[in-house]
């Protein structure tokens, strides 16, 4: 559960006939006035053959050392396996707000590389 919403552990994803499992979730938000606001939830589902996939290159790793881990987090994107992203909204966004959280992601990451 985060915030209020709610994720199942296990889904089917529409237009798919593989089973996934709740890999992870969290919330989405941004800084209004000096008070983090939350908007989204999101949950991000991997398709069973996800496990044995990642463990060739990740087995026995720590939890810190795969939280840490931006190739871990890459090799779950870029993997050969089904991805489903729940997305829920907690509070409503206008078109304009949205824009300007997008611009400030993209103006920081451009900073950052």
């Amino acid at each position: 559960q985060v915030e209020s919403c709610v994720f199942s552990p296990t889904v089917k994803a529409p237009g798919s006939s593989k089973n996934f499992f709740l890999g992870g979730a969290g919330v989405r938000g941004r800084e209004i006035e000096g008070k983090f606001i939350k908007f989204t939830a999101i949950g991000v589902y991997l398709e069973d053959d996800a496990v044995p996939s990642l463990a060739v290159k990740w087995k026995g790793k720590s939890d810190e050392e795969l939280t840490a881990s931006d190739d871990f987090f890459k090799d779950i994107v870029t993997g050969p396996f089904e991805k489903f992203t729940q997305v829920t909204m907690i509070l409503p966004l206008t078109g304009q707000q949205y824009s300007e959280a997008v611009v400030g992601n993209c103006v920081a990451y451009w900073k950052a590389v």
